[in-house]
C-alpha cells in the first residue's frame, strides 16, 4: 500500500466508498448521494489508486467488499461521522454553538444513529447540535450534574432508575431476543448451540448494564447451573463495547459472546469474519427464566433549560422505537 495521509483521502472520496460498502451499488449511491454516476467511478478509481488495492469485486448482485476493504470499513465510517458532525457544528446557530447536547448511547443499539438524528434536526430546521458518548464512570450522576443531557441505557433491573429523584426516567423497548456472536471457525458452529456447550468457552460479556457490578444474565444462568463461565478480559470495563469492537474480541475463535442488540444480527455483514445467529426461543426461555428482560430506558434530568430538548427527546425516542427490535 502506499503511504497515506488525511491529505490523500477526500471526504468524498471517503463518504462514497463508505456508500458502495454499505449498498453494493454505484448507481444507488449516486441517486442517495445525489451525484452523477461517472464522478462516483471517478472517487472510486481515485481511491483504489490511493490504496493501490482494487477494493471491491463485482458479482452479479453488485460490487461486493474484498477482505482489504472489509477492514478498511470502520475507520473510513469514523471519518465521515466525524466530518458530519464537524459540518454540522458550522452551521448551527451561533448564539446555541456552544451547548451541544450530550447524547450517551451504545453504537450497538441502532444502526446510523448520528446520520439520522442530524438528518432529522436539518430537516425541522432547528440550531441543535449533539455530541455522542459511550463511556461514563457513573452515568447516572453526570447526567444529574449537567455532564450528559439525555442517556439511552439498557438494565433489567429498573429500580435505582426510578428510585432517583433526580432523573425523568422514560422506558423505551424491551429486548426480549438474544443472538450468538463467535468467529467463523469456532467449535461451538460444530456442535449443538446450547446454554450448556457455550459455557464451555471464553465468554465476552456485552449486555453494556449500566451496573457494572451485576453479572449479566448468562453469568447469572451459569451460575445458577453450578458450571463455570470463564470471562475473557476486557481492555477497559468501564466503557461500553462498541460495534466494531466485536470483532477484535470474538475473531480468536475461541471466545463468543450473547447480546440482546438486533443492530448485531441486521448488520452482521459489517462484521466480517463473524457468525451471529438468533438463539432459539427455548434457549432464550432458559437463560430469563429467573432473570427480567433487559428493558431500554431513556433517562435525563427532570429539567433542562433548553428551548429545544423536549424535541430533542422526542426524536430520539421515535428513532429507538422504530429501529430497535
Amino acid at each position: 500500500m502506499k503511504n497515506i495521509t488525511l491529505d490523500s483521502l477526500d471526504m468524498l472520496s471517503a463518504n462514497i466508498l463508505v456508500n458502495l460498502y454499505e449498498k453494493h451499488s454505484a448507481s444507488s449511491v449516486a441517486i442517495d448521494m445525489n451525484i452523477p454516476a461517472p464522478k462516483v467511478s471517478r472517487c472510486l478509481q481515485h481511491a483504489r489508486m490511493m490504496f493501490n488495492d482494487p477494493l471491491f469485486i463485482r458479482k452479479k448482485h453488485g460490487l461486493e467488499p474484498n477482505e482489504f476493504t472489509r477492514q478498511l470499513y470502520p475507520i473510513v465510517k469514523e471519518l465521515v461521522q466525524c466530518s458530519e458532525h464537524l459540518y454540522q457544528l458550522n452551521h448551527i446557530n451561533a448564539a446555541e454553538s456552544h451547548a451541544a447536547m450530550v447524547i450517551y448511547v451504545s453504537d450497538l443499539l441502532i444502526a446510523h444513529f448520528p446520520q439520522q438524528l442530524s438528518a432529522a434536526i436539518n430537516e425541522a430546521h432547528l440550531p441543535i447540535s449533539f455530541e455522542l458518548r459511550s463511556g461514563s464512570q457513573a452515568v447516572l450522576d453526570d447526567i444529574a450534574n449537567g455532564l450528559i443531557d439525555m442517556a439511552v441505557v439498557s438494565e433489567s433491573n429498573p429500580s435505582a432508575l426510578q428510585q432517583d429523584q433526580r432523573l425523568s426516567v422514560m422506558p423505551l423497548k424491551t429486548l426480549s431476543h438474544l443472538y450468538l456472536l463467535c468467529g467463523l471457525e469456532h467449535p461451538i458452529l460444530q456442535q449443538e448451540i446450547s446454554l450448556a456447550n457455550m459455557a464451555n468457552y471464553p465468554y465476552l460479556s456485552a449486555f453494556n448494564q449500566l451496573d457494572k457490578a451485576a453479572l449479566d444474565p448468562f453469568e447469572a444462568y451459569c451460575r445458577q447451573q453450578k458450571c463455570a463461565c470463564h470471562l475473557a478480559p476486557r481492555d477497559n470495563m468501564q466503557t461500553s463495547l462498541g460495534f466494531h469492537d466485536l470483532y477484535r474480541y470474538l475473531a480468536d475463535n475461541h471466545t463468543l459472546s450473547i447480546v440482546p442488540y438486533s443492530k448485531v444480527y441486521e448488520q452482521s455483514y459489517l462484521l466480517p469474519g463473524l457468525h451471529v445467529c438468533c438463539l432459539s426461543t427455548i434457549d432464550t426461555a432458559l437463560l430469563y427464566a429467573d432473570h427480567p428482560l433487559p428493558r431500554l430506558y431513556l433517562v435525563s434530568a427532570k429539567r433542562h433549560p433548553s428551548a429545544h430538548f423536549d424535541w430533542l427527546k422526542q426524536t430520539v425516542v421515535a428513532l429507538i422505537k422504530q429501529e430497535v427490535h
